[in-house]
């Protein structure tokens, strides 16, 4: 059997025997002996993409999803290109992922040979690990060492994302009829654990606690954020919690619904921190971020990764430790009264906004809230870039406990958006998923939605149709109409049936209020995944949301 044959089979084996259960393929023929491998592997199941963007994304999903690393494969050339994107969000936002580019070998690299291009740290910082073998040969002891490779790229994924350039010479398949075996034993160990806190790191915080007054948790994008959920509850704190930290539950004690209206209010400036815990992603919210810097309180920011996640460069003290370790670790502080002020402040606004949704113009906040009242109690949400995550922010209100939030908020990017929520539905397929997108999004990955037909993924997609970018409208490049619409708010003036038609999706148009959340509970409950298409108008956005953050502020101050 060819050397690089029994490469193939041995390094695949090595990522099963790992935990790998996921693989993207993208068809060439410079990758057949990877592909023939994955495909043949009796766990690890194969995902096929055309696109090799959708297929990078689609694995991002899954990483998301389940926690562990999904091999994506691509072969040489201009296709291992594609993946960029995808690396760039596993990367920033700490995804799990094992990127394999196909290469052709070192003689025909820089002679113009056909599909050759320089795959060489093709992705730069935003790796955590690249490694390149060079092509397959018979050394002493090379299964040890081909398993030594797929198991490092198991271990250094788990925190990001990790590139395998393998170069291969031809013949690229086996004689028909022959099977390549694996060879050598399987299963290498590889553990790691967590940070715990130091002596000094605990005693400085719990010293700056003591002496609070006002101390607040601000919680950012988490993927195992619940687990803090008891000893945030214990410290007795006000917790400001985006729905991806998996924080805003009523498990959270001190958990604070409706706190963008709180902050947009004059309410908030009366109510200032005198000290901020900072744990989880940079906060989604833009009025919670300027809060903060003009706040100037004491930050501590609980960082086990060395990000420095601080964009207004507020923090004082960054903890490179397990925030549930540190959070367990401290001694309960006695702040009831002021927590209990933001709580009820919340509700209080809460209340309002919902009592003016009633009244105002169709637009995000009403289909974030009628999504969260028919979402079941055990499910998932991916949610989309731009207005759609600031929408769930914004108006979803306290979550129920199985119920997770997903996004691509490393690099905040709409490109490959789709996938990625496809991935999420396949990784966690035992429960119902709901993809909740802008228009835009929808159109720059709609090859994506290939896979739910070929792969059968169940879920829900809806779509937040206001006909262009919408959140152009709420910044300041909306004044200036001369330009606006053309090259900023970009109309796609799309037909969504048309594109639920072609990827065989059921169509669900809605264009009333009273229509959503029939709509989207139907959509949820029926055995082919739907398409929901909310159509509404930017300009009603816009005033749907003053009008809301307008009633909040006035019952604060009533």
């Amino acid at each position: 059997m060819d050397v690089a044959q029994t490469f193939a089979a041995t390094f695949v084996d090595e990522l099963a025997a790992q935990g790998v259960e996921y693989a993207c393929v993208s068809p060439g023929s410079r990758s057949a002996a990877i592909a023939m491998a994955l495909q043949r592997h009796p766990r690890i199941k194969v995902i096929v993409q055309i696109d090799e963007r959708s297929s990078s994304f689609f694995a991002l999903g899954l990483g998301k999803a389940t926690g562990k690393p999904a091999v994506v494969l691509c072969t040489s050339g201009t296709a291992a290109a594609e993946f960029h994107p995808a690396v760039v969000e596993a990367y920033y936002s700490r995804t799990p992922l094992i990127v394999v580019t196909a290469d052709r070998p070192p003689e025909l690299r820089d002679v113009g040979a056909n599909q050759a291009i320089d795959q060489q740290q093709l992705y730069g910082s935003a790796v955590r690990w690249f490694f390149d073998p060079g092509t397959p040969a018979e050394l002493p002891g090379a299964p040890r060492i081909w398993r030594r490779l797929a198991a490092r790229a198991v271990a250094e994924a788990a925190g990001g994302p990790v590139h395998l350039n393998l170069p291969f010479r031809e013949p690229l398949v086996p004689p028909p009829g022959q099977v390549p075996s694996a060879e050598g034993e399987a299963g290498q160990t590889i553990t790691s654990g967590r940070i715990l806190p130091t002596p000094t790191q605990l005693a400085t915080l719990a010293s700056a606690l003591q002496r609070a007054k006002r101390p607040l948790v601000v919680a950012g994008e988490m993927r195992d954020g619940e687990k803090v959920a008891p000893a945030l509850t214990r410290l007795g704190l006000p917790v400001l919690a985006e729905p991806g930290s998996q924080l805003r539950r009523p498990e959270t004690g001190g958990a604070v619904e409706s706190y963008e209206a709180l902050l947009r209010a004059g309410w908030s400036l009366e109510h200032g921190p005198d000290l901020v815990i900072r744990i989880g992603g940079t906060p989604t919210s833009r009025a919670m971020n300027a809060w903060l810097a003009a706040a100037a309180a004491p930050t501590f920011l609980i960082d086990p990764d060395h990000s420095w996640r601080d964009q207004d460069q507020v923090a004082r003290h960054i903890l490179a430790t397990d925030p549930q370790a540190l959070l367990e670790a401290l001694p309960p502080v006695n702040r009831a009264a002021w927590r209990d002020e933001w709580v009820a402040a919340g509700k209080k606004a809460g209340a309002a906004i919902s009592a003016t949704l009633i009244s105002t113009p169709l637009h995000e906040g009403h289909i974030v809230r009628a999504l969260a009242s028919r979402l079941p109690d055990a499910a998932q949400v991916f949610v989309g870039s731009s207005m759609p995550i600031r929408a769930a922010d914004s108006f979803w209100p306290l979550a129920k406990s199985k119920q997770r939030f997903y996004g691509n908020r490393g690099a905040s990017g709409i490109d490959g958006l789709v996938s990625t929520g496809l991935g999420v539905a396949t990784g966690r397929s035992d429960i119902p998923t709901v993809l909740l997108l802008g228009d835009l999004s929808v159109y720059h990955d709609m090859n994506g939605l290939w896979a739910i037909g070929r792969h059968g993924v169940k879920a829900t997609i809806v779509v937040c149709d206001n006909n262009g970018g919408g959140v152009f409208n709420f910044l300041p490049q909306a004044q200036h109409p001369d330009v606006f619409e053309e090259i900023f708010a970009t109309p796609l003036g799309l037909d969504f049936a048309q594109i639920a038609r072609l990827y065989g999706l059921v169509y669900s148009p809605v264009t009333e209020r009273s229509g959503l959340e029939p709509a989207i509970n139907d959509a949820i409950e029926k055995a082919t995944p739907t398409m929901v298409v909310v159509k509404f108008k930017r300009d009603d956005s816009v005033s749907g949301h003053r009008l809301c953050w307008e009633a909040a502020a006035a019952a604060l101050r009533d």
